[in-house]
């Protein structure tokens, strides 16, 4: 199983291998969203990453539903605020299935939601108002008392983030039992280290990959594996010399996938100087097939000479 690993700011362990529910809806079925959820708690994966907007603002509460089968203190949960759904969403949200293949299928309709989200985005206000309603109403859809980590979710350049109040209100819902640590989860590119402010107990959670290490340091990376993956399939399929190469090195087959995979999550925490990072799917079978490749650690040597050989790729500009 992934091992434990301890958040030095907030005193925090979770396992070092997360799962990111962000895509959790995207299963047309409640059956298989909890196979996806049971895939990754039996493969040892016990921190959840959700938003109060994922699923179009229904994901905690399908997460909840499957937190009501576990025990409470086995689990880690971080959730997001700042980023709402949207009324004509909301309205939507109910209908899950529908509604995501009428996004697929009409561009129009599409893109209606899109503008909706995208005003929404234009300009943001972080305060404690904001995130006090939204924390309240994510403890009711997750159907918990307390949250483990509450993240300022992707504040971007034109946004305002009101650090010394909300740096009172996270004190005070620690103190009130409602979270246990929180912080910043970024993924738009925004000068401003607004995750600083929250030191030395803020989480800093950054996208990257083997590919785009953080531009800070970070406690959590997510979008650690897609990316990376295709790149690395498809630059080897490409030249079967170099495939062959790395065969030789690192005396494994790199072109199949479940190997790929493990090189990856296996080695991502050392790339991107993390402590922990999340994966995400909504297949149950590649969620335990994830969970089994990192369930023993990656040999140490192994994992030098991949890293060192994604970094040859990173210099001969093969991004």
């Amino acid at each position: 199983m992934p091992e434990q690993v301890e958040l030095t700011g907030p005193k925090l362990t979770l396992s070092a291998v997360g799962f990111g529910c962000g895509s959790l809806m995207q299963s047309p079925s409640r059956r298989e969203r909890m196979a996806v959820l049971g895939a990754a708690l039996d493969g040892g994966i016990t921190h959840f990453d959700i938003a109060r907007m994922y699923g179009l603002g229904m994901a905690e509460a399908e997460l909840g539903r499957f937190l009501r089968t576990v025990e409470r203190d086995t689990v880690t949960v971080a959730t997001k605020f700042g980023i709402g759904v949207g009324r004509l969403t909301e309205h939507l949200a109910r209908f899950q299935s529908p509604v995501r293949a009428l996004l697929r299928k009409a561009p129009a309709f599409r893109r209606t939601v899109k503008q909706q989200y995208d005003a929404d985005r234009t300009s943001r206000r972080y305060d404690a108002t904001v995130a006090a309603e939204s924390l309240d109403k994510s403890l009711t859809m997750l159907g918990l008392d307390y949250v483990d980590i509450l993240l300022v979710h992707d504040p971007g350049p034109g946004d305002t983030v009101v650090t010394d109040e909300l740096r009172e209100f996270f004190e005070r819902a620690r103190r009130e039992g409602k979270i246990r640590a929180w912080g910043v989860a970024q993924d738009r590119k925004n000068d401003a280290d607004i995750a600083a402010a929250f030191e030395p107990e803020g989480v800093r959670q950054l996208r990257a990959d083997l590919f785009t290490p953080p531009l800070r340091p970070a406690d959590i990376s997510f979008g650690v594996l897609n990316r990376s993956l295709a790149r690395l399939s498809q630059t080897l399929r490409a030249d079967s010399s170099l495939a062959n190469r790395w065969r030789d090195i690192l005396d494994i087959d790199p072109l199949d996938p479940s190997t790929l995979v493990r090189l990856i999550l296996g080695s991502s925490a050392t790339a991107t100087n993390c402590r922990a990072v999340l994966y995400s799917s909504t297949n149950p079978r590649r969620v335990a097939a994830a969970a089994r490749a990192v369930s023993v650690p990656l040999d140490h040597d192994v994992m030098v000479k991949f890293l060192a050989l994604v970094q040859e790729l990173r210099s001969d500009g093969a991004e």
